[in-house]
């Protein structure tokens, strides 16, 4: 339920969490595995978008919140 509006928020589905930012990691990268797993529990936990943080290491795993929703540090809203 929305605190401000005293009004339940819609579910959350896989599509919250995707953007339509290119995905390019190499062929068969494990990664691909890993944002598709994320994308389809992360509705399922029902915590609010806003109230989730994502914290990705370097490297090619670094994008993994770009990939997620393009909220967050160095991306445009």
């Amino acid at each position: 339920m929305s605190i401000e509006s005293g009004v339940a928020a819609p579910p959350l589905t896989a599509k919250d969490f995707t953007t339509d930012q290119e995905v390019r990691w190499c062929p068969g990268c494990g990664d691909y595995s890993i944002l598709a797993q994320v994308q389809k529990v992360m509705p399922q936990i029902g915590v609010p978008r806003e109230n989730i943080v994502i914290i990705s290491g370097i490297g090619c795993s670094s994008r993994l919140w770009s990939r997620m929703c393009q909220l967050g540090h160095g991306a445009k809203q």
